[in-house]
């Protein structure tokens, strides 16, 4: 009997140790789920703050854009800047409407006189980077789409010029892009010496047929007969003979009515204007941050924030128009990702 109640203290002492063993784990598994919800909880709240202070950083800019300007320019060392509208002489002519232009290749005389009578204009310096707001801070970019070329009603000769800048040397290759791309936006079916219409493109695998309108994305330009990613992104190649820098940069999808050529970048400025005026543009931004009066409407803004001893970061971006009746301007929003992965 002895032996009997020995073994049932055994038994006894097992099922103790198995029920410790489950409550520890059930402890365990408790506590881990408990660490994940308050984790994702943090995230949740974090990445929700973030997104509020990227969304009041894209305010900032919208701000800054809808304040009245004598020009919009991009300065080497400040980034984009605003001129302030200040009366220093009767020649100064009324401001241009967002988008307008006076070129160099329509110059009138006294135009010259009028540019250097505005280089006492001064413009805003404006910090857009790390801005603290409560528990975080925002940093903030604004890009100008009329210093780009209009894919949609950019000329044969243009798309030439812009392929040539941008590392595409064989003659017949630029030819067959630009008649390519020529084809893709006009309506008809007639394709051009060199160009491609459906006879083409339902040859390839998987196939399709040309759009016939618009580029709505500059990712699209990939579809057209000819362009390959790195002429349209830019290549890696050391070798300078075959490097390729990309036309992606200097495309916008949008109608701008001109380039501004304070915001314009040197390879658009050579291939719209003549080696003398694109010298004279450059001396002039690089000297007094601005070459002429000129508006842009077109804007590209990208807004991040941040949580303050935290991995977490938000980013939005946009592209608005600016356009004014009387006394009154407007924002129109054409683009916009709230969720933009920084990979």
């Amino acid at each position: 009997m002895k032996k009997l109640k020995d073994n049932q203290q055994g038994i006894a002492l097992m099922a103790v140790l198995w029920v410790l063993v489950l409550l520890i784990a059930l402890a365990t598994e408790f506590a881990f789920s408990m660490k994940m919800e308050v984790n994702t909880t943090r995230n949740y709240k974090e990445d929700t703050e973030s997104y509020y202070l990227s969304r009041a950083g894209l305010n900032l800019a919208l701000a800054e854009l809808f304040k009245e300007a004598s020009f919009h320019s991009i300065h080497d060392e400040h980034g984009w800047i605003t001129g302030n509208i200040i009366q220093t002489s009767a020649k100064i002519k009324p401001n241009q409407s967002p988008g307008q232009e006076e070129s160099d290749a329509e110059q009138t005389p006294g135009q010259e006189e009028l540019e250097e009578e505005g280089a006492v204009q001064d413009f805003d310096i404006v910090n857009r980077t790390d801005i603290e707001l409560e528990n975080g801070s925002i940093t903030y970019t604004i890009r100008d789409e009329n210093g780009k070329i209009s894919i949609n009603s950019a000329s044969k000769n243009t798309l030439d010029k812009l392929l040539q800048v941008s590392g595409v040397e064989d003659k017949s290759e630029r030819s067959t892009i630009s008649d390519s791309i020529l084809d893709w936006i006009d309506t008809d079916k007639n394709h051009r010496l060199n160009g491609a219409e459906d006879d083409y493109y339902r040859t390839q695998s998987p196939s399709y047929y040309t759009k016939n309108g618009p580029i709505e994305t500059i990712d699209e330009l990939l579809k057209i007969r000819g362009i390959t990613e790195e002429i349209l992104y830019g290549s890696e190649e050391s070798n300078d003979e075959n490097k390729k820098t990309g036309i992606a940069n200097h495309l916008t999808v949008y109608k701008i009515s001109t380039v501004n050529p304070n915001t314009a970048s040197e390879e658009v400025l050579k291939i719209l204007f003549q080696p003398e005026q694109t010298k004279k543009i450059l001396e002039n931004r690089n000297s007094k941050g601005f070459h002429s009066n000129t508006l842009s409407n077109f804007f590209h803004i990208t807004s991040t924030g941040k949580i303050t001893g935290s991995r977490t970061e938000h980013t939005v971006k946009a592209i608005v128009e600016k356009s004014i009746s009387g006394n009154k301007a407007k924002m129109v929003i054409h683009y916009w990702n709230d969720n933009v992965l920084n990979l």
